[in-house]
């Protein structure tokens, strides 16, 4: 029997380790899954794991469903963008049978992931996005992001018109952007946590010091007028679940912030937050596995800097 499956587990070494640290104290097993478990690290490192196809192959939702019912698994955690909106899509068929996809709704969802609609959803709320720039009245400098991007993939800062080619001005999947320049600007990942109730219950901004490949490698928790700022204005967000991973930049000396963009599951340095003492992998065990409700917490601590590095699992045959 399983109780927990974390998703698309590849390199998610420290999240796995989180979530079966918190289900031990409970007899609670967790298994990984992933589409080639043999060689994820994070799959290697646990006791049980399970291959599944692509997310996006026609077979995925079907073997996913039927190990979560043969093992009996009462909580699915993902951890990449595709799965989101096909999980959210799943979500009342796996609550029929007692499992709990720990993702938003998918009105959620899919404005978080198009950035298309993300300030449709949440400036109304006042939180204020970079101004977005037709191809005819470009202004310089500007950042250039894909509407579905992710992980900072396909982003491109031009400080002239000299910069701007025609591959670009040609992919229809390209954004124009106000570049705010990070000479005068702090960015920050926020974690947020909102309860079964669609209320926000922490929120935990870090400071981005170093990126490798869009994740962040050197970072450190701050307790700054952010935290304020969102719990006040995304104190209840229809359909939000869990972790939502929210991209702010402030201006050093006005303190003037940005919405750049919102992930709705959890991201590559929640490690940090969790171990500052904001522990939403045990909430969710709480609230889903042992219907436990989750009261505000604002105990993190602040100044904990994270520095991350290279490790190894090493696998026998």
């Amino acid at each position: 029997m399983t109780d927990i499956l974390i998703l698309s587990a590849g390199r998610r070494v420290s999240l796995t380790r989180l979530f079966r640290q918190a289900a031990i104290p409970h007899g609670l097993k967790v298994a990984t899954a992933d589409m080639r478990p043999a060689m994820s690290s994070a799959c290697q490192d646990g006791d049980e794991w399970i291959e599944l196809p692509n997310v996006r192959d026609p077979d995925y939702s079907m073997q996913l469903e039927n190990y979560c019912r043969e093992a009996g698994v009462r909580l699915v955690v993902p951890t990449i963008d595709p799965e989101l909106p096909l999980l959210a899509n799943l979500k009342a068929r796996f609550a029929a049978f007692g499992c709990t996809i720990a993702v938003s709704d998918l009105a959620l969802v899919e404005p978080c992931a198009d950035k298309r609609l993300t300030g449709s959803l949440f400036e109304p709320r006042g939180l204020k996005m970079p101004r977005r720039m037709e191809i005819e009245a470009l202004s310089y400098p500007l950042i250039i992001k894909p509407y579905d991007g992710s992980l900072s993939a396909g982003i491109a800062i031009l400080r002239n018109p000299a910069e701007l080619t025609q591959a670009l001005l040609d992919n229809p999947r390209n954004m124009f952007y106000q570049y705010l320049e990070h000479a005068d600007h702090d960015e920050f990942t926020c974690d947020a946590y909102f309860d079964r109730t669609n209320h926000i219950r922490s929120v935990v901004p870090r400071l981005r010091i170093e990126v490798r490949g869009g994740e962040v490698s050197k970072g450190q928790t701050v307790r700054n007028d952010i935290v304020p700022f969102l719990t006040e204005r995304l104190a209840h967000l229809p359909g939000a679940v869990g972790c939502l991973t929210i991209q702010i930049m402030r201006h050093r000396e006005t303190g003037e912030k940005y919405l750049i963009e919102v992930n709705a599951r959890f991201g590559g340095g929640y490690p940090l937050t969790a171990r500052s003492g904001a522990n939403y992998h045990q909430w969710l065990i709480e609230e889903y596995v042992l219907n436990r409700a989750i009261g505000d917490y604002t105990a993190w601590q602040d100044q904990l800097t994270m520095l991350r590095y290279d490790a190894e699992i090493f696998v026998h045959g």
